[in-house]
């Protein structure tokens, strides 16, 4: 197992969150693969930490999916399948439609020009293919998420999110960008007529063509689907 440099501890944090963000970043990057075993002692040395901390950064890993536990026999990176990533971004495209339907009534010009900014981004990323487009679809749906007023709803999202981005490896290959690249420009018109409604309507729409597309991935066993 790759050995990174220590954490540092801050005031602010506490250990277990701080080993959780270390080892969150060591799993999306790739540093700890799918079905890498992790082994206590290995990690107190990797992370400078005791196992305590350790042991509780693991349990909310597997809380989210990330990691998978089996008492005496191991405790291992999980292996993302595309049935997993459907399961969870069914569940997340469901929060992001409560956050629409609360946050953009309520958006600010500023909120607004901001959005639009995060769709640009969006819309660059689908463009130029690039597999970044993950971090920037997340920052724009994060945006409705942190101005939807409810706090429980924000730390669900934001560990569903989590689960999604790492489940959604075995499918990045074959990501929709047509289909995502109109929900971006539908979401931002929205956003700009302050339309609840019209947000619903463009979300909607693109998860059913998403479940639709992901169910022939599955049907397919994993991989691209014969095309029709």
């Amino acid at each position: 197992m790759p050995v990174p440099k220590t954490v540092e501890t801050s005031p602010r944090k506490l250990l277990r969150d701080i080993v959780f963000e270390q080892l969150l970043t060591a799993i999306e990057d790739g540093t700890l693969e799918p079905g890498e075993r992790l082994n206590d002692e290995e990690l107190e040395k990797w992370l400078g930490v005791s196992r305590t901390p350790i042991r509780e950064a693991i349990s909310k890993l597997a809380d989210i999916g990330l990691v998978e536990t089996a008492p005496q026999r191991y405790t291992r990176v999980a292996k993302p399948t595309t049935e997993q990533y459907a399961e969870a971004l069914r569940l997340l495209n469901g929060f992001h439609e409560l956050s629409a339907r609360w946050s953009i009534p309520q958006f600010t010009d500023e909120d607004v020009a901001a959005f639009r900014e995060l769709g640009d981004a969006v819309l660059a990323d689908i463009e130029a293919r690039d597999k970044h487009v993950l971090r920037s679809s997340s920052a724009f749906a994060d945006f409705m998420v942190e101005r939807s007023g409810n706090s429980l709803l924000q730390q669900v999202a934001r560990q569903m999110n989590t689960r999604v981005t790492y489940t959604s490896l075995p499918t990045i290959d074959f990501f929709q960008w047509d289909i995502f690249a109109a929900y971006v420009t539908g979401l931002v018109a929205a956003a700009e007529a302050r339309s609840a409604e019209d947000a619903e309507r463009v979300m909607r729409k693109q998860a059913e063509a998403t479940d639709a597309f992901l169910e022939q991935v599955i049907a397919a066993g994993g991989g691209l689907p014969a095309a029709s």
